[in-house]
């Protein structure tokens, strides 16, 4: 961890901001900038939701001689939802680096939200999953739907089919929504080989964390996977076009959002695998015992098999990845991870990651309020409950 990045961190330690104005209230002249950036922010987040509507909305006035379209349409426009996290970065680059045009900014918001959507919808797939935020998602609805029209013997199969579809026609409608933000030319062009890198990288972690179930804790990557998987298109993308579509970011300034977003991106992930096992579930809306059941390959699984006894070691052998677990056999995985130092070291590489991340910022020749709001984005990662 650089010195920089420990000092700023330790400037907010203890802190927990139930949102980034209350987390900059009475800090110094730079993070009075950001609070005058985060209104601009949650004033253009407000948008959001009706802004990726609107793109539903056109897209169904053009397939209305199309019934089959319009059912995925349909399906995808109900699948609301999250924290608009992406567009809230997406937005904060753009106001932060000087862009002013609300419609450019709106268009940068839906296309992210978009490009969410979509993966989210292939990932539940790839995952086995017909929930999302606590309702049936777009493969459990297809299904249910069919089971009751009478088609139980191919509901699985055509509602798969379905799932996938509707994931392809949501990214291409990112890719659709950015080759019309109002901005120039050439940076419309840019915005859209940014999310044709992006989703490579994404493609690629998908991979990555679908062969490391076959992988024992110690041989899988968690910290690859999440920056390929969580850091490039959750983070960085989004700041990245947001920068971009300002027209008044240099390479440098990219670089530094690109290096923030990867380590901010990690932070994130770690701190949600730790509140997959020890969260409460009434604030995260979260099992906490899935991810033991299901064995999945995290840093914090990989630190107590590092840091544990033989006995330990036979413990989680036997209890980790089993799906009968009982709670009982859960409670002894986190006792293990617990006694092992596992949680305090995966907590210790959180706050690490959030300080990398501020520290990237660093001579990137941002504007002040900018740097300020990241800041302060970065350092109420590894405090987060939610």
């Amino acid at each position: 961890m650089s010195s920089t990045g420990s000092v700023r961190l330790g400037e907010r330690a203890g802190r927990r901001a139930e949102g980034v104005d209350g987390a900059i209230g009475g800090a110094h002249e730079a993070e009075h900038g950001a609070a005058g950036l985060a209104g601009r922010v949650e004033t253009a987040v407000a948008r959001a939701p009706a802004a990726t509507a609107t793109v539903w909305a056109a897209l169904a006035a053009s397939a209305d001689d199309q019934p089959e379209l319009l059912e995925l349409i349909d399906g995808l426009a109900a699948q609301r939802g999250g924290k608009y996290v992406r567009s809230r970065l997406a937005a904060a680059a753009y106001l932060g680096m000087g862009g002013a045009d609300a419609k450019a900014c709106d268009g940068l918001s839906a296309a992210v939200q978009l490009l969410h959507l979509g993966l989210c919808v292939h990932d539940d797939l790839i995952d086995g999953d017909d929930r999302r935020h606590g309702r049936p998602n777009l493969f459990g609805v297809t299904r249910e739907t069919l089971r009751s029209i009478g088609a139980a013997s191919t509901a699985e199969h055509r509602a798969a089919s379905a799932a996938v579809l509707a994931g392809d026609l949501a990214i291409g409608e990112c890719i659709g929504v950015l080759a019309r933000v109002p901005v120039q030319d050439g940076i419309r062009v840019s915005l859209v080989l940014e999310v044709v890198t992006a989703l490579g990288r994404a493609v690629s972690g998908e991979l990555m964390d679908v062969r490391g179930e076959g992988l024992s804790p110690e041989a899988a990557r968690p910290a690859r996977t999440a920056e390929l998987k969580t850091s490039g298109y959750s983070v960085a993308l989004p700041l990245r076009l947001g920068a971009l579509a300002s027209g008044r970011a240099d390479a440098s300034a990219l670089a530094a959002l690109e290096e923030f977003g990867r380590h901010l991106g990690v932070a994130y992930q770690f701190m949600d695998d730790e509140l997959a096992v020890f969260g409460d579930p009434e604030r995260t809306g979260k099992s906490t015992s899935s991810d033991i059941r299901s064995g999945k390959r995290t840093f914090l699984l990989q630190l107590a098999y590092a840091g544990s006894s033989e006995q330990q070691r036979a413990s989680l052998d036997r209890d980790v990845g089993r799906a009968d677990l009982s709670d009982a056999g859960v409670e002894r995985v986190r006792t293990v991870m617990r006694d092992s130092g596992a949680l305090e070291r995966h907590r210790a590489c959180i706050v690490r990651r959030a300080a990398d991340a501020v520290a990237a910022l660093d001579g990137a020749g941002l504007p002040g309020e900018l740097e300020a709001y990241l800041g302060v984005l970065a350092r109420s990662v590894p405090g987060r409950s939610a």
